[in-house]
């Protein structure tokens, strides 16, 4: 295993986790960091087949190949067990954890981009939450999309961290649109009292890096 592993998840879709995870796995080789960012999930492709998020990763490591980031892609953009269904196929968990596994062999730092929120179903009857859970290890990082509606979404998220026992160790407040910026003062504003100490805060405006210096250490 990676002497560190990272799982990063999100109150919704859309919310920045590659954005972040991009940064941060550039961020980290650049600084001299054996890091690694995989996207083993991805749903939604385009008529080359290619996904958007995953290209996105590969771009910030310089590398070319998807297989290399990822195990299932599927075409529909939709929760992993409707676009696994739609082309007749269940994800395989232990598959999936046993890939994740090896790729974290691969770099002192493995970061692994979950797909949506933690109650995304991978399977009919397996959710991400699962998959956090099977890897006790992983340190957890939650994006919040900062939009209508992300206080609740946010609450929701952390309770659930909470009851897994998986506080998380950084939390990003992103703005995913320019007029998002609005909404990330009052969101952290309102999250904060409910967020235990050992978590990290970070706020984004639109297209902001967040700064990784630290995390490197």
């Amino acid at each position: 295993m990676a002497s560190k592993t990272i799982f990063i998840t999100a109150t919704d879709t859309d919310a920045g986790k590659t954005w972040v995870t991009a940064s941060a796995v550039h961020a980290l080789q650049t600084q001299g960091v054996d890091a690694l960012a995989i996207k083993p999930v991805a749903c939604g492709l385009n008529k080359a087949g290619e996904n958007e998020d995953i290209e996105t990763l590969l771009m910030a490591q310089q590398l070319t190949d998807a297989n290399d980031i990822s195990l299932c892609r599927y075409q529909l953009p939709a929760a992993p067990s409707q676009a696994s269904a739609a082309e007749g196929e269940v994800i395989d968990t232990v598959k999936l954890l046993q890939w994740c596994a090896y790729q974290s062999t691969l770099a002192d730092t493995c970061l692994i981009e979950g797909v949506g929120g933690v109650m995304v179903p991978i399977t009919a009857n397996w959710l991400v939450a699962n998959w956090i859970e099977a890897i006790p290890d992983a340190e957890v990082w939650l994006v919040v999309a900062c939009r209508l509606g992300a206080i609740n979404q946010t609450l929701l998220t952390l309770e659930k961290l909470k009851q897994m026992n998986r506080i998380p160790a950084h939390i990003f407040f992103n703005a995913t649109t320019p007029e998002c910026n609005a909404w990330l003062e009052p969101t952290r504003k309102a999250i904060l009292p409910f967020l235990q100490e050992s978590s990290q805060v970070h706020t984004l405006e639109f297209g902001e890096k967040p700064d990784f210096q630290l995390f490197s250490k």
